[in-house]
């Protein structure tokens, strides 16, 4: 009895210090993945440093370094030109680990993978919208923040892109002579970006609206009620010309898809 008690004790410390030693030997394993996957980021070897981070997270999700090693793996993501995904592991980061010292630049890289994402004008722009809220957003969190300058040049390029989608829309749907509709895109670019470039030409654009509905005196009477609101005046002389135009039975569609080709 007294030797199988003695058995079951010694086994039992041979499973404790084993288990010991695998514990020991799994914290230097993490350590050094995470050394190996910041030398190969300082490399600049994205996609082999990405697997380093990640094996650390996988592995020891309630470690020391899993928050960096998950940062790290999201900017890695990031670096590669895969936004999509760099935005959901950052997003990641900041629910999992919402004290990280990153949080600043987690947020941030959130909000330039969605502009990453924007398309071009011609495309849905429900990306565009949501990119300039979360940059306001990231404005207002940290309005002291080093990106703030940079998060306001964003915002201005987005809204620019956004007002030549609608002035492209109203622009299509007086080709077509849906007049309303093309009023409607046009003072979309008015009531939403009226301090942008397209502002203007969304004025000459209602005024062509009216000539092509042959009332030629609510164009001259829109024209009048907006003159001071031109920062062109060049385009504020064009729609004119046009007035003049269609007095004297010149303006017409066809002349204006030719002058707009």
């Amino acid at each position: 009895m007294k030797q199988i008690s003695f058995i079951l004790f010694f086994s039992l410390l041979l499973a404790l210090f084993g288990c010991a030693g695998r514990e020991a030997a799994g914290a230097d394993n993490i350590e050094e993945r995470f050394a190996r996957g910041q030398a190969l980021f300082e490399r600049e070897k994205w996609a082999r440093a990405a697997e380093d981070f990640n094996w650390v997270v996988l592995n020891n999700p309630a470690g020391s370094l899993a928050t960096e090693a998950q940062y790290y793996y999201a900017e890695c993501i990031y670096q590669q030109k895969r936004y999509v995904e760099a935005q959901i592991e950052f997003e990641r980061l900041l629910r999992r680990w919402a004290g990280t010292e990153h949080l600043i630049e987690a947020r941030y890289r959130i909000v330039q993978c969605l502009v990453l994402q924007s398309p071009r004008y011609y495309h849905d722009q429900n990306t565009t919208l949501e990119a300039i809220d979360e940059l306001q957003t990231f404005i207002d969190d940290f309005p002291d923040s080093p990106q703030r300058d940079e998060a306001e040049k964003l915002i201005g390029e987005l809204r620019l892109k956004m007002a030549h989608k609608y002035y492209e829309s109203g622009r299509l749907y007086l080709k077509w002579r849906q007049l309303p509709p093309a009023r409607l895109y046009f003072d979309k670019v008015l009531s939403q970006y009226y301090d942008t470039p397209y502002a203007d030409e969304a004025r000459v654009g209602i005024v062509v609206s009216y000539l092509l509905q042959k009332d030629i005196e609510g164009a001259r009477a829109y024209l009048e009620e907006n003159s001071d609101r031109f920062a062109d005046n060049e385009l504020q002389h064009e729609a004119q010309r046009y007035i003049d135009m269609a007095q004297q039975g010149k303006f017409d569609l066809s002349f204006y898809i030719r002058l707009y080709r």
